[in-house]
């Protein structure tokens, strides 16, 4: 019998609700913390460095703050074992770095060994591209940048050799999926920089008018190179930002820093979350819209509109839950408690421990009380209470 959509992501969640795995990762005595610093300036997308922060929160030895500009140009950041540039805007980062900025980061890679991860826009500015602003640490450069604004969606994609040794949970797979979100099409240059090519994007997105087809299949979407004394590594995805995939910038921070790759529990490495691509065309655009205003309509439209919009891995969809703690009816109120397990929304632990102490249905105030235990079960053991 062939399950339902709707059937499989309530399999996903009771997984959660009676896995005995479903712990947090205990932080060994004299185990070395790993310092990381998320870059606070990438434009007008904010998510975007709140997703970067909870990923790295799974790993139990990794200690995340937000930094600013000031703090890498000042002694502070040699602190600091790594520096996450997020998604969002590239040219807003470097702007906000100045050149002297720029040129202090490429000092801190190559002489201190501090290593630095990009992610989409990050990425965008890792790379040694003609006429953009960028750090020309990865070996690769950005092409068709005319038409950056090109599309985006649950994108496939495929692990070479080098990438399964960094993710050998994927070892078994032939394609994974990643949100993508206008990521760089990268090739590689000729300089002597090392470059690996850790993962290939398989799908095609051109979903914008004007955008060429053929021009994302095959690309770099994982790589890595060195300088100097330090690692980089770029992803033109968004798995933090991925239910089931958020694990690999926390892992991916472990090799440019040069420790010990350890393993995640299977509640937070879940690369079945999502079988199948979803290109977010005109077509599947308007079935998500459709679904985000339903999340504001009736009670039987907004408990349809919660299973929907996580089934279309529908990329506004963190946004929009947490305020559905709030809601009047308490059948709402659970579901999306639900739901911020399913997508890993460890940011909204405080809504929910809010709605815990206003809930008034005990039947729902045991669920959330459930629900909030899991979500913080996915936090390595080294957070701050929240």
């Amino acid at each position: 019998m062939k399950l339902s959509k709707k059937s499989i992501l309530l399999v996903i969640y009771l997984v959660f609700l009676f896995s005995p795995a479903c712990k947090r990762v205990e932080l060994k005595e004299n185990s070395r913390q790993i310092k990381v610093g998320v870059f606070n300036i990438n434009g007008d997308s904010p998510w975007c460095i709140t997703d970067a922060m909870e990923a790295l929160k799974i790993d139990p030895n990794i200690d995340c703050e937000i930094i600013r500009a000031s703090q890498i140009m000042s002694d502070e950041i040699l602190q600091f074992d790594a520096i996450v540039f997020p998604g969002g805007s590239g040219r807003a980062e470097t702007e906000s770095l100045g050149s002297l900025g720029i040129e202090r980061v490429k000092y801190l890679v190559k002489e201190k060994g501090i290593a630095v991860v990009g992610i989409c826009a990050g990425a965008y500015i890792m790379t040694n591209t003609p006429d953009y602003p960028c750090l020309k640490l990865n070996g690769f450069e950005a092409i068709d940048i005319e038409h950056d604004h090109r599309g985006y969606g649950l994108t496939k994609f495929a692990l070479t050799k080098k990438g399964i040794d960094i993710f050998p949970e994927l070892k078994n797979r032939t394609v994974s999926f990643c949100q993508y979100y206008e990521g760089p099409i990268l090739i590689p240059v000729k300089d002597d920089a090392p470059k690996i090519e850790l993962a290939s994007m398989l799908s095609d997105i051109h979903t914008v008018e004007g955008s060429p087809a053929n021009m994302t299949v095959n690309r770099p979407f994982i790589v890595t190179s060195s300088f100097g004394k330090g690692k980089v590594a770029s992803f033109v995805g968004h798995p933090e930002s991925t239910p089931g995939m958020r694990w690999m910038l926390p892992r991916m921070i472990r090799w440019a820093t040069n420790q010990k790759l350890i393993s995640y529990s299977s509640e937070i490495i879940r690369p079945d979350f999502y079988k199948h691509e979803i290109i977010f065309d005109q077509k599947v655009e308007k079935i998500q819209s459709t679904y985000y205003k339903n999340l504001s309509g009736n009670t039987k439209e907004k408990l349809e509109a919660i299973d929907k919009v996580i089934e279309l891995a529908c990329w506004s969809a963190k946004k929009w839950i947490p305020g559905m703690l709030r809601d009047q009816d308490s059948n709402v109120r659970s579901k999306a408690s639900e739901a911020l397990l399913l997508l890993e929304r460890t940011d909204a632990i405080p809504d929910l421990q809010i709605a815990i102490q206003n809930e008034t249905n005990d039947k729902t105030k045991q669920q959330l009380i459930v629900n909030l235990n899991h979500l913080k079960a996915l936090l390595g053991a080294n957070t701050k209470s929240q």
